[in-house]
């Protein structure tokens, strides 16, 4: 089984699909921490629910791990202040699939 830790894994380009939709709307509030750390982590949930990895723990582990690496740095440094709406980020929360993830965004 492939960990999602790796800076290589296929989330990564989901995540920046994130960021790049955020940027383009123009609309909403520009995100916080909080909310680039929600993104990257249901990113991370999806893709390891897609592996059949349904353990919380190893979710918040493997995400905790991901978050750590210079990606995932890189990651919340260029979410941090893009424009984002609330219906997005509720979008966001409620999905299942990478395929739900990306239609919120």
């Amino acid at each position: 089984m492939r960990s999602t830790s790796r800076p290589g894994s296929p989330w990564w380009g989901a995540a920046a699909l994130v960021l790049l939709s955020a940027a383009l709307a123009g609309c909403g509030h520009p995100a916080t921490r909080e909310e680039c750390d929600q993104l990257l982590a249901k990113s991370a949930e999806i893709e390891l629910r897609g592996q059949n990895v349904t353990d919380p723990a190893t979710i918040a582990e493997r995400t905790a791990a991901a978050r750590a690496t210079p990606k995932g740095v890189d990651f919340a440094t260029q979410c941090l202040g893009k424009r984002i709406t609330q219906s997005a980020l509720d979008c966001v929360r409620k999905a299942t699939t990478a395929d739900q993830f990306d239609h919120c965004l």
